[in-house]
């Protein structure tokens, strides 16, 4: 048994051998010395039977090793010699900026007996090794002068696509402007001009605080982002309900503007300390608790639902006090 399994495994190396005896590979470079930063060109050879199999290598990849990089591929091209062998050839340029002694790796080509056999085997071509020398600059001769950019004069193709998008641009404003002037507005059954339905700032108000609530933007993180919208939202309302300039104003004459409107202290105290609370954590790289965050939008809630409520029986008193003078 011992004898047939020796028999099997010399019969194999003897085959391989066979084969490999029918198979040729070549790497080779026009000059072992090459300068450092210059391309340089290696051709890749495989001679196979008649018949065979060659899958040759893509080289997607970049480099060969460390020290050599492929700066583009040649065409792979198929030919056939005299003897009916199958030569299949690529170019690989390549590139080192390593000095002195580099070695071009050996590069493994694959091939088979025929297309459907799946034993696939390699062949490897031997190393090249290169001698990479410097530039060599010559000392003896004087520095020379930074020479300028040369100028070169633009051409009609070249500035044709600039000139054609400014017409166009020129004319899609005239047009635009005027469509706007001859634009008829919407009136209504008195002649009077339509506007669109308008949110009333309370509604708006309570509306975008539920949707800053579900955004969570304080637990993501995003605390600054969160009471940034909170007194925008702040803003907008007071300006809306209470005729108050609040968009363009700073955090006090906000504050005093609303003091006029005689909440109680409690009520104009939630409004103050979210206020307050929000310019440090802009401004001043302040770190709120959790407790503060959840807070804040609190008091903001209470101070709109309050506000409002407050407005409205003012209005309410002040309708009920006109109806008894008249």
């Amino acid at each position: 048994m011992k004898r047939l399994l020796l028999t099997l495994c010399l019969m194999t190396i003897l085959v391989g051998r066979s084969f490999a005896q029918d198979v040729s590979v070549s790497a080779e470079v026009p000059d072992e010395t090459v300068k450092v930063g210059k391309p340089f060109t290696l051709d890749l050879m495989m001679k196979v039977p008649y018949g065979y199999f060659v899958e040759w290598a893509e080289f997607g990849y970049d480099t060969l090793s460390e020290q050599v990089d492929i700066l583009r591929r040649g065409e792979v091209v198929r030919t056939a010699d005299a003897d009916s062998n199958i030569i299949v050839q690529q170019q690989l340029t390549l590139m080192t900026f390593d000095t002195g002694f580099v070695t071009v790796p050996s590069v493994g080509l694959t091939y088979a007996r025929s297309v459907e056999d799946k034993f696939r085997m390699k062949a490897y071509t031997d190393p090249v090794r290169l001698h990479v020398s410097t530039i060599t600059v010559d000392t003896t001769q004087g520095y020379k002068p930074l020479m300028p950019p040369i100028e070169r004069p633009v051409t009609a193709k070249e500035v044709f696509p600039w000139l054609l998008a400014l017409l166009l641009l020129v004319i899609a404003g005239f047009v635009i402007r005027f469509v706007l002037r001859h634009r008829k507005p919407k009136v209504d059954e008195n002649g009077e001009p339509l506007s669109g339905p308008s949110i009333p700032a309370y509604d708006k108000a309570i509306d975008d605080l539920a949707s800053l609530r579900q955004q969570k933007l304080w637990q993501a993180g995003k605390v600054k982002e969160y009471y940034s919208s909170l007194t925008d939202i702040a803003r907008e309302y007071i300006e809306g309900q209470f005729d108050i300039n609040a968009v363009e104003m700073t955090t006090d004459d906000i504050l005093d503007e609303v003091r006029k409107l005689h909440f109680d202290e409690q009520l104009y105290g939630k409004l103050k300390e979210t206020m307050e609370v929000a310019d440090l954590v802009k401004f001043a790289k302040y770190t709120a608790t959790s407790l503060e965050n959840d807070q804040a939008m609190n008091d903001m809630t209470d101070f709109v639902n309050e506000s409002h409520a407050h407005y409205m029986d003012m209005k309410a008193k002040e309708e009920e006090e006109a109806r008894q003078h008249v």
